[in-house]
């Protein structure tokens, strides 16, 4: 077998290995390796010993010393774990507290991050919140790094940007900077690829030699993948198929760029609806696709929750360390001062507001599961979307276990089950309500606070009036009732 069928970086870098710089061969051995065509090193250690016996006329023992010598002169020194560098040990803080308990310390680099959710559950917010906390100094919780961030369909919020980082307690103009975030549009597949595997690369590289005291990119933003494979047209095997290998394609790159410079990435991604379809019954001990992305793509810490998993199936699912889900639950409370998060009673809140007397109103609250993590146990809590960013309601954080009425249960329960609590989460066997929510939770269908029927639609005299007037007949009700029986 020639080098040509090897043509990896390690195989490339022996080939510019002559055998004549070889210290370790004699100038007899040179000589027989050259007359019988052996010029390389990869010429030499890719090839048969016999072979090498044969057209150099040298014995095979001899030829075994040789490549022996040859192979301990060019390898790699062998380097013992506690000398090497730790990766993927850095990380940054999101900014809460709670929310970086949660996450195993905090958003670490070298690792590929989703935050998946419908519209308005918070995916900007956050990746707002962290392109602005990635610059902190460590002694606050960042890195001194920079982001890029890159978008697929819409532009980069900088007013609200402005707007967290005038109001988050952490974050100060003179510490972070627009200047340190970098933005390109990616519209399509090929742009977004183009951009992975040349043109960050290449910035990367110029920034670290041009400026070496210029703040290093710790943090890429795609938001958001799931719109570059919209389609209007009919969803054929050869469409997926193709985004399969599209999106193997751009994790590849994502990794590649993680790991090599210790990268953070974030992915947002979108939901669709759930739908369960009946299927026929599987072989014992399979596990259909449904039951599978029912533990991968979807949440499941509270009811209602599972309606929407997360898209781009399960090809992209194996892509990532960390899948985030947010909800929009459509619940609302009254906080009470110790469960509202720091600084949310003199800031400006999104999501809630005071009514003209001044009184408090009700506060939106979102959920946020953890799904599956490479760093971290799955858990689950509520937030709130204010003026500062993203705020974890303090003691809502639980962990969690097995989520009921999955039909894997029984096949991963005794995993779940067997990992311990840390921190200070707690354990939530049956995840069907936040336990804060029991008892706070704000009837949106109460009495007082439904709208009075318009003048313009029909009460309920009006269909009392409808229905005497159009009255179906007693024959009516017997037809069908022999139908029924006759069936």
């Amino acid at each position: 077998m020639t080098p040509a069928h090897f043509q990896t970086e390690k195989h490339k870098e022996m080939d510019s290995v002559l055998l004549s710089s070889l210290t370790s061969l004699n100038a007899q051995q040179k000589s027989s390796l050259e007359k019988g065509g052996y010029k390389n090193l990869s010429d030499l250690l890719l090839s048969n010993p016999s072979d090498i016996s044969r057209t150099t006329r040298i014995a095979p023992l001899e030829v075994t010393r040789i490549l022996e010598v040859a192979y301990r002169e060019r390898a790699a020194p062998i380097n013992k774990i506690k000398d090497l560098p730790m990766e993927g040990e850095e990380k940054f803080t999101t900014g809460d507290a709670e929310l970086d308990s949660m996450l195993g310390g905090g958003i670490r680099t070298g690792m590929l991050w989703e935050v998946v959710g419908e519209s308005a559950a918070g995916k900007t917010q956050l990746a707002l919140q962290l392109s602005l906390l990635v610059q902190l100094p460590p002694s606050l919780g960042g890195v001194l790094g920079s982001a890029f961030y890159l978008t697929v369909a819409s532009q980069l919020q900088t007013t609200r940007m402005e707007q967290i980082l005038n109001n988050h307690p952490l974050l100060s103009p003179p510490l972070c900077s627009f200047a340190n975030i970098q933005h390109a549009s990616v519209p399509t597949i090929e742009k977004l690829i183009f951009v992975l595997s040349k043109s960050l690369p290449q910035y990367i590289s110029a920034n670290d030699q041009n400026s070496p005291s210029s703040r290093p990119l710790k943090l890429i933003v795609i938001d958001a993948i799931a719109e570059l494979f919209h389609t209007s047209k009919r969803t054929t095997t050869q469409f997926l198929v193709e985004r399969s290998r599209r999106l193997s394609e751009i994790g590849m790159l994502l990794h590649s760029l993680a790991s090599k410079h210790q990268i953070a990435v974030l992915v947002l991604n979108e939901v669709s609806d759930t739908i369960d379809r009946d299927t026929a019954p599987l072989d014992s001990g399979q596990i259909g696709y449904k039951d599978q992305f029912r533990w991968f793509g979807r949440a499941g810490s509270i009811l209602g929750e599972d309606r929407k998993e997360a898209t781009l199936g399960l090809v992209w699912s194996n892509q990532l360390n960390v899948r985030i889900f947010l909800s929009r639950t459509g619940r609302r409370r009254y906080l009470e001062e110790s469960e509202r998060p720091t600084k949310l009673q003199r800031s400006i809140s999104v999501t809630s507001s005071n009514d003209s007397a001044g009184n408090q109103q009700p506060v939106l609250i979102r959920r946020l599961t953890v799904v599956f993590s490479s760093v971290c146990d799955p858990a689950s809590c509520d937030y709130v979307v204010t003026a500062e960013g993203i705020s974890v309601i303090p003691g809502s954080a639980v962990l969690l276990t097995v989520r009921h009425g999955v039909s894997t249960a029984a096949l991963l329960g005794s995993v779940h089950d067997s990992v311990p609590p840390r921190g200070d989460l707690t354990r939530m066997p049956n995840a069907q309500l936040a336990s804060l929510d029991i008892g706070h939770v704000v009837d949106s269908t109460a009495v007082d606070s439904r709208q009075s029927t318009p003048d313009n639609e029909p009460g309920d005299d009006e269909w009392d009036a409808f229905w005497e007037r159009n009255e179906l007949p007693e024959c009516v009700f017997e037809e069908v009732a022999n139908l029924t029986e006759s069936s």
